[in-house]
């Protein structure tokens, strides 16, 4: 585990559109970074500025119907005290929210320096501990704890998020399913002309991408890229035979971005150019 906060951290808060209200900073604390923030009650969508480091959000007071976008879904969580939010490290969240109480709603926001390779994200983490480590952390700032303190709860909240980070894959749903898989491949061929990503993909059945390229392989035995491919070049045989539209117009309609790119791709798999496979096809 490292043991500094970068710079990232300490600007991340500029992006929110809340107001901060006690920060560890003044307390010299060096193995984490914690503030606390009096959040709207209401906010419209806006995008968090990334981290080094994993951002750990804590719901203190308040309960609020949050919202998440991954590619164009959203995805909704309800937030009471305790409730928390995980970011991994460089990544960022596009979110909104409404209260849903009458109560004002505060939020503990915590920066932890960790090894990113078991780092993931999550909307909404229901872990009576981490609930039990804001509370704890919250009161350490308003009473001006020192930094052994932090230090400690640092590293068993760490140690607590990568155990719970290597019990994750067992929990996941193991094949994708064949619905999942029909919404997935209809979702493809409706956005055939878009750039379409992988986490959009993903999105589609509400699973990580990492997760979501393993289940998809094992379904269909190919990767998502050569499976919309395959697509791409059958949409393009349809439209070349129909004879109506011109190689750009073709191109476009199956996501890409100039004829030569079309080209090259069309003479890898059929060996012929567009143009050759419309007047010898």
């Amino acid at each position: 585990m490292r043991a500094d906060i970068s710079e990232s951290s300490r600007l991340a808060g500029r992006a929110l559109p809340s107001k901060r209200l006690l920060c560890c900073e003044t307390l010299g604390w060096q193995s984490m970074l914690a503030r606390t923030y009096r959040d709207p009650a209401v906010t419209d969508e806006f995008t968090t500025a990334p981290s080094s480091e994993l951002t750990l959000v804590i719901a203190l007071t308040g309960t609020m119907q949050i919202e998440s976008r991954k590619g164009r879904s959203w995805y909704r969580a309800n937030y009471r005290p305790g409730s928390a939010g995980l970011t991994a490290p460089g990544n960022v969240s596009v979110l909104r929210w409404k209260s849903t109480s009458a109560q004002p709603l505060e939020s503990l926001h915590l920066h932890l320096p960790v090894d990113e390779y078991w780092a993931f994200d999550s909307l909404l983490l229901e872990d009576p501990l981490v609930a039990a480590a804001g509370k704890a952390l919250k009161r350490a700032l308003e009473e001006g704890a020192p930094e052994y303190y932090a230090e400690s709860i640092t590293q068993m909240l760490v140690a607590h998020l990568m155990y719970t980070a290597n019990r994750k894959p067992a929990v996941e749903p193991l094949p994708i399913g064949r619905s999942g898989l029909d919404q997935v491949t209809e979702y493809m061929r409706t956005h055939l002309a878009e750039d379409i990503r992988l986490d959009e993909l993903a999105a589609q059945v509400n699973v990580s991408k990492y997760h979501f390229l393993r289940m998809f392989t094992r379904a269909t035995g190919q990767t998502p890229h050569r499976y919309l491919t395959d697509l791409r070049m059958a949409r393009a045989v349809e439209m070349l035979r129909d004879n109506k539209k011109t190689v750009l117009q073709i191109a476009i309609a199956c996501g890409y971005r100039s004829p030569g790119q079309f080209s090259a791709a069309f003479r890898r798999r059929y060996g012929v150019s567009p143009t050759e496979f419309r007047n010898f096809g």
